[in-house]
């Protein structure tokens, strides 16, 4: 019998889903200090640890979910209309800009941010990351049980946006971390810099890149959406990468500018081209999908079962409440299994959790209930879930049935 490490606690439940191995029925969670010991079969793990507390649960034990592409600070802008099919990207960005001008409270922004977090750890999110062009949005708030990152985004399509952001990155503590938007807002100079700066804080590079049809044609000179949308907007010079694009595709000019890395995070990846995902699976860097947005903006699919194909595991975001009905990673869930009816549900569920959290360099935190990782494991429970006799039929019901009926958190303490 092994010796029990002080203040433990085994949680025991009818399935435990630890997402690195296959669900175990009667299963069970051996926690201490605030880290997991141990998971596998309830009885095992009793004999092992003699007099251990043990805490019945009912339904389903998980890791806590991870969202890796979030913008929190437009969660008061949720009157932006779904573009019509007539419409094209920029018209939504267009549009965004229109109402975040309209509705300039600073008072809003912070109080809606504060509730979605406060929602997304409701809804079983345990790490989530967080991209906005204003830092104090959510300044000296936090909440326990959620680990938000928050990366402050930088934008610089003209030459004076470029000298103030520069300017201003150099001034930044090392304690707030930067990344780029996009390839097509945001001049060379300015995504090398941040790169670079990422590099030596050791965070992941997040990137929105190769969203909508329209975004490649602009960084190939052809005639699209965004060309009179700079045009306007004084960037009618933006460098675009014509050549690199027509020859080799858009992660050509990640590697051109040295952006691509294990810590690139390329969000949305909708247009990206096999020859792009060869790319990136040859340096491991990561992708992050947002059905529920590309579904919204009508910009497509991902092309995910390449993906998979090539050994690249997507995590999954949700946006923001502006390009989204809503951010709840179960409906991304559920949308991942509409749109690609092929995708195993196992790797669904891993890309709603160990794929973020390697994405985001927290793999030994978060994303699987293993030994090591933070006792912060998550409870489900639905009727659904309780007719369940076999773990694919488990699985099947966590990926595709959306939000369970009821979430839990349990936090490794005795009682809790």
């Amino acid at each position: 019998m092994s010796p029990l490490p002080e203040s433990s606690v085994l949680y025991r439940a009818p399935w435990v889903v630890p997402v690195v191995k296959p669900p175990i029925v009667d299963g069970a969670v051996l926690c201490a200090g605030g880290r997991i010991v141990a998971v596998g079969r309830a009885s095992r793990l009793q004999q092992e640890f003699g007099d251990v507390d043990v805490q019945d649960c009912d339904g389903v034990l998980l890791p806590g979910l991870v969202n890796a592409h979030c913008h929190l600070e437009l969660s008061y802008l949720d009157q932006v209309a779904r573009p019509l099919a007539t419409e094209t990207m920029c018209d939504w960005i267009a549009a965004l800009l229109a109402e975040r001008a309209r509705q300039h409270d600073f008072g809003a922004a912070p109080a809606a941010a504060r509730q979605m977090l406060r929602e997304q750890h409701a809804a079983g999110v345990a790490l989530l990351l967080d991209i906005g062009n204003d830092e104090s949005c959510l300044a000296g708030f936090s909440l326990p049980g959620l680990e938000r990152v928050f990366l402050l985004e930088c934008l610089a399509p003209t030459e004076k946006a470029q000298e103030n952001v520069l300017a201003r990155v150099a001034r930044l503590p090392d304690d707030l971390l930067t990344t780029a938007h996009a390839l097509y807002s945001t001049r060379p100079e300015v995504l090398q810099a941040l790169k670079e700066r990422a590099d030596r804080l050791g965070h992941c590079f997040s990137l929105h890149l190769a969203e909508s049809v329209d975004e490649i044609m602009f960084l190939g000179g052809e005639k699209s959406c965004f060309t009179d949308f700079m045009a306007e907007r004084g960037a009618g010079d933006f460098p675009l990468p014509v050549a690199t694009m027509r020859q080799a595709g858009v992660t050509a000019v990640l590697a051109e500018m040295g952006l691509l890395a294990e810590n690139l995070l390329c969000v949305h990846g909708v247009h990206l081209s096999e020859p792009d995902l060869v790319r990136l699976a040859q340096v491991r860097a990561s992708i992050c999908l947002c059905p529920g947005s590309n579904r919204f903006l009508r910009v497509g699919r991902a092309p995910l079962a390449q993906m998979l194909g090539l050994g690249l595991l997507p995590a999954l975001g949700t946006d923001s409440i502006t390009s989204n009905e809503s951010l709840d990673l179960w409906q991304e869930m559920r949308i991942v299994r509409e749109d690609h009816p092929e995708t195993d549900p196992a790797t669904v569920l891993a890309m709603a959790t160990m794929a973020g959290a390697r994405a985001m360099g927290r793999a030994d935190d978060y994303g699987s209930l293993a030994p090591g990782q933070r006792a912060q494991i998550l409870q489900v429970m639905s009727p659904d879930l309780c007719r369940a006799t076999r773990a694919t039929e488990l699985i099947d019901i966590l990926t595709g049935t959306g939000r369970p009926e009821t979430i839990s958190w349990l936090s490794g303490n005795p009682q809790s």
